[in-house]
């Protein structure tokens, strides 16, 4: 029996990789022992080699991704050196686009690896697969119930959807075709099985349950009956949904506002309030429809909101991105991200990046340094803004304050000033002590005529 090795190198200790879940119990009736383990990208190199090499398995899988593709790169050539005989297989977003130092006999899966590592496994890791595919709702639950003493109290993650049906020019899902779903909700045995399954997540008590599904609220009738199991089941963890706010409609709210606090959590890509800028971007969204939906999940439900917006599209200029941040905030999401683009490879966005003049690191995470409308010093002061937002707004410890001021005042003007007063005190902003948050907020509150 040959010994398979998954080595999941995350970007924290709270993540989980969904790949390799997925992959062991494609195989699990195959004549193979797997071990799973899970490293970040600030364990010593050392440490992770000392710990590969002494499983001394036979065929050793990695999933790369921007996050943790350098690494790799520094860690696969010596591993090479300490096990040569070893199969490495290598799949994930970033596994086709950068050398690992790969030998002849070892494999690169690219796109959905499920169909293809059990071909793989099939014949032994001795021929390359063809372009074998196997149906969502195909791929086997990827857990069991003695995962919980790896996973209890983690971010796990599970999805009922495969594909997307939007065309975003910056998102990997751009050129995605698939319409896959796990279940059929007009089928009530897929629903008893989904139901079995989000049972069996529970079971495992992570820290968070994230749908990874692209845009979750698609087909309302199976989203409409997780939200209704998770509430009926009054969840233990907090369940993460990305949703398209657009879609949103009564019978949605109507379900949503009896959910207790602290068990779902939306993250909501607005990306951009300027319709116009997010049509060029391949995103069919409303800003009145999305402000609007927004509005009523804040009056009328008790679920987080992490709203999205970026930096860096085609056409967008300073003074959009800085409309886009006071529209947003307006409608007082629990966090605010204002991100910069990424032009990542393999999506539609790296040629009209280069048809448009932009400037972006060659290497991951690839961000946008200049875009044709921005340049580089007003990316810059975006950044600035994006890190205030992250130690003023998204930490949650000011909401009413920050609902009091906007009532008088803009947010990039509130933001303005808190950069100014950073810059006059010296402070830093990518993190600053409790204590002076509290003193620079007070003295905020003053500035705009705000009560404490």
């Amino acid at each position: 029996m040959k010994n398979i090795l998954m080595v999941a190198l995350n970007s924290s200790w709270s993540q989980s990789n969904l790949a390799f879940f997925y992959l062991r119990e494609v195989i699990r009736h195959l004549p193979y022992a797997v071990d799973m383990r899970d490293f970040t990208l600030k364990d010593h190199l050392g440490d992770v080699l000392q710990s590969i090499y002494s499983t001394q398995a036979d065929i050793i899988c990695f999933s790369a991704y921007i996050w943790n593709c350098e690494y790799l790169q520094k860690l696969v050539p010596e591993l090479k050196k300490l096990m040569p005989e070893a199969i490495l297989v290598l799949g994930g977003p970033e596994a086709a686009n950068r050398d690992y130092s790969l030998a002849t006999r070892d494999f690169v899966v690219q796109g959905s690896g499920e169909g293809v590592f059990l071909e793989l496994a099939e014949n032994a890791f001795t021929v390359p697969a063809g372009n074998s595919s196997m149906a969502l709702k195909d791929v086997p639950f990827p857990y069991r119930a003695e995962d919980i003493s790896t996973i209890q109290g983690k971010l796990v993650y599970y999805e009922s959807y495969r594909g997307c049906p939007y065309a975003c020019v910056y998102c990997l899902s751009a050129s995605d075709q698939r319409h896959e779903l796990r279940f059929n909700p007009d089928c009530s045995s897929d629903m008893a099985k989904l139901d079995a399954e989000l049972n069996a997540l529970i079971a495992l008590k992570p820290k968070t349950l994230k749908f990874i599904d692209r845009s979750f609220n698609i087909f309302p009738k199976l989203a409409h009956h997780i939200w209704q199991f998770f509430i009926k089941h009054e969840s233990p963890c907090e369940v993460h949904f990305e949703i398209y706010p657009d879609l949103l409609c009564e019978a949605d709210f109507s379900i949503l506002k009896t959910a207790p606090p602290g068990v779902f959590r939306f993250e909501v890509g607005i990306q951009t309030t300027n319709d116009a800028i997010a049509k060029v971007s391949g995103r069919n969204s409303n800003w009145q429809k999305a402000r609007q939906a927004l509005l009523i999940l804040k009056q009328r439900t008790e679920i987080r909101i992490h709203a999205d917006l970026l930096a860096g599209l085609p056409g967008e200029d300073y003074a959009s991105v800085l409309n886009s941040i006071n529209g947003l905030c307006a409608t007082l999401p629990d966090a605010v991200q204002l991100g910069t683009l990424k032009i990542l490879p393999d999506t539609p966005m790296q040629e009209i990046a280069t048809q448009r003049g932009y400037l972006w690191l060659n290497h991951p995470p690839y961000q946008c340094l200049a875009s044709d409308a921005l340049s580089f010093d007003e990316m810059c002061i975006l950044e600035s803004l994006a890190k205030l937002l992250n130690l003023y707004w998204n930490k949650e410890e000011y909401p009413h304050r920050w609902a009091q001021m906007l009532q008088k005042h803009q947010a990039t003007d509130i933001l303005f000033a808190l950069l100014d007063m950073h810059k006059q005190l010296g402070y830093d902003l990518h993190s600053l002590a409790k204590g002076k948050r509290e003193a620079v907020m007070e003295k905020l509150l003053l500035l705009t005529n705000t009560p404490a």
